[in-house]
Formats: C-alpha cells, structure tokens, sequence
C-alpha cells in the first residue's frame, strides 16, 4: 500500500525533500530507503517518490475492466439472438460507478 502526502510537491533536490534530514557532512538522508545522497542531487533513480500529475478523480482500472467484463458475460434476453449494445452513456456509468481510489485535484476544479 501507498500514502499520498496532498499538496506536497516534488522536491527538486535531495536538500530540499520535506522528508530528508540533513546529515552533519552535507549529505540529504532519506529515511524511506535509509540511503544518504549528495544535498544537491536531483531526486535519484531509486527515489521512492512518485509525482502525481493534476488529475480527476483517480479509480482502479483493474476493478472497471472487470466491471466491463461481467457485463459482457452476463445472460442476455435479447431478440433473436442478437448480441447486447452498449452505449457510450452506458459506459459513462459504469465508468461513474467505479470505486474512487484518490479524489480528483481541487485545483482542476472537478
């Protein structure tokens, strides 16, 4: 599992994580990987940081996909055997009714 700090932006350097503490020989200490890196350094390959760009609500694409999916298998009483139509409005609400996992960015006004 995952913890998203909101409003907390990625840091251009080592020296200025909120997260780091600045050891006695200038170096940046990250205490989620308890590595020492360079204050200057930009954010390092193995930064376990992730920057999350502006966004709409967030959901689980494997929960919709699988929505999708139990919606195609499901019986359908159609006429004369035709195939079911789904229409784009019905995907919109299947896309409506899929859990939330991180809620859309107040700053985009959504």
């Amino acid at each position: 599992m995952s913890v998203l700090i909101k409003g907390m932006e990625m840091p251009q350097t080592c020296f200025k994580c909120k997260l780091s503490r600045i050891t006695p020989s200038i170096y940046a200490f990250c205490p989620l990987n308890e590595k020492c890196y360079p204050a200057d350094e930009t954010p390092p390959s193995d930064c376990p940081l992730i920057e999350v760009p502006l966004h709409g609500r967030l959901g689980d694409l494997d929960k919709l996909e699988q929505m999708f999916v139990d919606i195609d298998n499901a019986p359908y009483s159609g006429f004369d055997g035709e195939e079911p139509f789904y229409s784009a409005e019905d995907a919109a609400l299947i896309i409506r009714l899929t859990p939330t996992v991180i809620p859309a960015d107040n700053e985009l006004g959504w």
